[in-house]
């Protein structure tokens, strides 16, 4: 079971400690770090598939091992309560690649181009839409992408994975919880310019 609170709770206090840590290096400018990651010439970029799933089993998850179907490399990932998928984009010979995608398909009640509309007004980072399946239920596709840096290793995947799978579950939250949707609201009209 990937363990989201007990096994992630030291990635999720992270970004406050650093945060604390900002203004007294703001008020001593010679203590103040320098800038961006520092990469040695060399380091490797990107992540390889077999990387980011041996972390993901090290954080308590059940990890398929790596498949390619029509050129696609992807990993099929269960945290415990949820199936997921992470594609991966921008692989170079060596199987190192650029950037991933957290994404998964999400078949439930409730479903409507108001309600997956309504999330991505309200939702910065995960991004969902609406598709019908073969059988023509509805089912909702929601997508992350994450670029990855050189020099940083799988760490990286830290803070994208914390929101990923924070998100994740507010969205499944979000469909179990009646919505007062009536009607949808009337279309906007822009003005236009006359010539």
């Amino acid at each position: 079971m990937f363990r989201r609170l007990s096994a992630l709770a030291p990635l999720v206090a992270a970004p406050a400690l650093l945060m604390a840590a900002v203004p007294a290096a703001a008020a001593d400018p010679a203590a103040a770090p320098a800038t961006g990651p520092v990469v040695s010439v060399g380091q490797e970029a990107g992540l390889t598939p077999a990387e980011v799933r041996t972390w993901l089993i090290e954080k308590g998850a059940t990890v398929e091992e790596p498949r390619t179907i029509e050129g696609q490399t992807l990993l099929r990932v269960n945290d415990g309560s949820t199936n997921w998928l992470i594609f991966f984009y921008g692989c170079d010979a060596t199987g190192r690649c650029q950037d991933i995608q957290f994404a998964a398909n999400i078949v439930a009640g409730g479903l409507s181009l108001e309600r997956i509309n309504a999330w991505n007004r309200e939702q910065r980072f995960v991004k969902a839409y609406l598709q019908s399946n073969v059988d023509g239920t509805p089912s909702a596709v929601l997508q992350f992408d994450v670029l990855l840096l050189a020099g940083l290793g799988v760490d990286q995947l830290n803070d994208p994975t914390v929101v990923w799978l924070e998100l994740l579950g507010s969205f499944i939250e979000s469909l179990i919880t009646p919505t007062n949707e009536t009607t949808a609201p009337p279309p906007v009209t822009l003005p236009t310019t006359g010539s």
